[in-house]
């Protein structure tokens, strides 16, 4: 299937998303930090990153935008998985366009799924 980039500063969530996403059949990195998930993009570009928003040193907004920095073209869809929708952080239409959407916490799922592939789909 996909390639999928998990970045959460949470243990029990970035577990509860590889395992979720592994059944899926997805190829699953995962990372605890913006800083950590960076360097994992840069060598192996993925196909799809779900992103936390609350982190500490870097969130998911800024991880957003250091990517595309990176990855230029490369960039993958981004689905933002949070309590709170960070969609009125971004400002720039670039980081806009990567946004496949946002799953929030505490999340169902069928929720999660059903994002995954409309994420992967677009």
């Amino acid at each position: 299937m996909a390639r999928v980039l998990i970045v959460d500063d949470t243990e029990i969530v970035r577990k509860a998303l590889e395992l979720a996403l592994r059944r899926m059949g997805h190829e699953i990195e995962s990372a605890s930090s913006a800083l950590a998930a960076l360097d994992l993009a840069r060598s192996r570009p993925p196909d799809l990153a779900l992103l936390d928003v609350c982190m500490p040193v870097m969130d998911g907004v800024a991880l957003l935008t250091e990517m595309q920095v990176a990855l230029g073209d490369r960039c993958p869809k981004v689905l933002f998985i949070s309590a709170t929708s960070p969609l009125e952080e971004l400002n720039s239409s670039t980081a806009l366009a990567r946004v496949a959407g946002h799953v929030k916490k505490p999340f169902l799922l069928e929720d999660l799924s059903r994002a995954v592939v409309g994420a992967l789909a677009s």
